[in-house]
């Protein structure tokens, strides 16, 4: 009975992508700009039980898809994509993965300028960006803390259509750098969130400042907003030779919202204010001519569970699951997954090799390890991408990934409902 909702739901996402092509068309080609990204993915995932999930281990496998299309005309920018969910699926008797597809605004934004001249600024540019535009200021590559508008996860192994956040910027331009005031609105999203996602959309006003000294950048942001309600950080990258550089950014906020623990084992976990709170992260990149790109990181989040939380949490739920009566509250410990880190203590390493020597030319691998040093979890990844073409109009790239979460049984990371997936990527642009 429902592959005639997923045929048309699929027909009508795409007939939206197809309406907004075909009213491009009638724009005079000089000034429009159209290009298609597409992406399959078939994926196969292994869970497993928890002190937070009644469920035994189990396996399932879907397909999922994204489409996405870039229209620019003269000052515009939009992207836009159709997401489609369990296309096909295999999944538990007990879990129903029903087809799902969405339209998604992810960008649509005006940006333009004038030129400002006088005796007392001098020579200077104003850049303008009105509409719905994704932010990126963070420095790092498992974490960016100065992604303070709308986070961003870093590093996906499936499909995510990452959405921009409504913004009125001005940005104004020097010798050494820019000057960014600017309001923006969070609660722009075409997806469903949760309620912790929803908690946090904030709106709020800020300034910036970025600035580049030779091989060093600076960049420091003040930002207030009604969830925060103010906030500062700052951020360094600097090259120290050909081979080595440094990063690291720090961020205090004035307050924050995040689960807390009940006093009574007999309460769920419940969504609270919780004070000040501090994101720091510090990284070394080191690579070299023939494409090996090394880098290591540390982190901490202060809003994340701390090792005791953690721990209190695990006996909590354990006791909890044993009797059917209180199994629901034992799966509300699981909310401490929600936060932006899972943990407070983390450290990333990553490698990866860009080779431009024969047959590993068009091969890209990929390896990465976060370890959380307090608990003894990990999450291993690893990708394997090959190029099968790339002509400067279109391009075809297979991907086979890899995600393994696991440590001590006690840890955050094995306690995690799925213990290791594997994908299978297409990616495509025309």
């Amino acid at each position: 009975m429902r592959v005639p909702n997923r045929r048309f739901h699929i027909k009508s996402s795409i007939a939206t992508l197809l309406a907004l092509s075909c009213v491009s068309n009638t724009i005079q080609a000089d000034d429009l700009s159209l290009a298609w990204d597409w992406q399959l993915s078939a994926e196969a995932i292994e869970s497993r039980g928890s002190p937070f999930s009644p469920l035994a281990s189990d396996n399932r496998q879907s397909l999922n898809g994204l489409l996405d299309l870039e229209v620019g005309y003269n000052n515009w920018l939009g992207l836009f994509a159709v997401k489609a969910n369990d296309i096909l699926s295999n999944t538990p008797q007990e879990q129903d993965a029903s087809f799902e597809s969405e339209f998604i605004v992810r960008e649509l934004f005006w940006q333009g300028g004038v030129e400002l001249s006088n005796s007392v600024i001098g020579d200077h540019y104003l850049d303008v960006t009105l509409g719905k535009v994704r932010l990126d200021w963070g420095v790092g590559y498992g974490y960016r803390p100065l992604d303070i508008i709308k986070p961003y996860r870093q590093n996906p192994v499936g499909i995510v259509a990452e959405e921009g956040a409504g913004v009125a910027s001005a940005s104004l331009f020097d010798m050494t750098g820019e000057w960014t005031l600017l309001y923006s609105d969070s609660s722009w999203t075409s997806q469903d969130v949760n309620e912790f996602e929803k908690q946090n959309q904030q709106q709020g006003v800020g300034l910036r400042r970025y600035n580049l000294v030779g091989d060093h950048e600076y960049q420091w942001v003040a930002y207030y907003d009604d969830v925060r309600h103010g906030l500062l950080g700052a951020s360094l990258v600097s090259v120290l030779n050909l081979a080595w550089e440094f990063h690291g950014s720090v961020v205090y906020q004035r307050q924050s919202l995040g689960y807390s623990q009940p006093n009574s084992m007999f309460k769920p976990v419940y969504l609270e204010e919780q004070g000040e709170a501090y994101q720091a992260l510090a990284g070394l990149t080191w690579a070299n001519d023939t494409g090996h790109n090394v880098v290591l990181e540390y982190w901490f989040d202060s809003r994340a569970w701390s090792n005791s939380e953690w721990q209190s949490a695990i006996e909590s739920a354990e006791s909890l699951s044993v009797n059917p009566m209180t199994a629901s509250l034992a799966g509300s410990y699981a909310q401490g997954y929600q936060h932006a880190n899972l943990v407070q203590h983390n450290i990333m390493f990553h490698w990866s090799l860009d080779s431009t020597h024969g047959w590993l030319e068009d091969i890209t691998p990929t390896f990465d390890v976060m370890l959380s040093p307090q608990d003894g979890g990990f999450i291993v990844t690893q990708w394997l991408n090959y190029q099968a073409l790339d002509n400067g109009d279109s391009s075809l790239d297979l991907e086979l990934a890899a995600r393994f979460l696991g440590g001590k049984s006690d840890s955050a990371y094995a306690n995690l409902p799925d213990s290791h997936m594997i994908l299978l990527n297409i990616k495509g642009r025309f």
